[in-house]
């Protein structure tokens, strides 16, 4: 497996998406509503699925020529009043996330940890917390911090599909 390749590939679907030049729709699976970005450019098919609201969840699939890998999900905002006691709002959160991941593209989310300095009230990490090789699998942690109180995270399992 090329992780050349699957870098490349997951950080253009992510970046394209909240960037919104993705093709946007809802799916059903099985009986849930799910928000869909989907590219398809060149050899790269990448598709990520999630469920709306302040938590839930999703997965990202891409496909690299013959190679298939797999970004699962799951985490989101604290709940409302909190955010209103610290004077701020999801969408504040969500912005500051959305600038962070397509300032830092393939340092985050990804194969390494990425800790970037912040010089505001905000902060972001992502921690590699496990990493098998036998079973390739990765497991991380991302984290977004408001004048050091934590507003948002969100787990991640990084697979291979073989």
């Amino acid at each position: 497996m090329s992780t050349k390749a699957i870098k490349a590939g997951l950080t253009k679907g992510l970046v394209f998406g909240y960037g919104g030049k993705t093709k946007f729709s809802t799916v059903t699976r099985g009986s849930f509503q799910l928000n869909a970005s989907h590219l398809e450019e060149g050899d790269l098919t990448y598709h990520d699925e999630w469920l709306p609201g302040n938590t839930g969840g999703g997965q990202e699939l891409i496909k690299v020529g013959d190679q298939r890998f797999t970004r699962l999900y799951a985490g989101g905002v604290i709940k409302e009043d909190k955010l209103k006691e610290f004077g701020i709002t999801k969408k504040d959160v969500i912005d500051f996330l959305k600038t962070t991941i397509l300032k830092q593209q393939q340092k985050t989310r990804l194969f390494q940890s990425c800790n970037p300095k912040s010089k505001t009230d905000w902060s972001y990490s992502y921690q590699i917390l496990d990493s098998q090789k036998s079973v390739p699998v990765i497991f991380a942690k991302e984290t977004i911090s408001f004048r050091g109180q934590v507003v948002f995270i969100h787990s991640f399992l990084l697979c291979p599909i073989t």
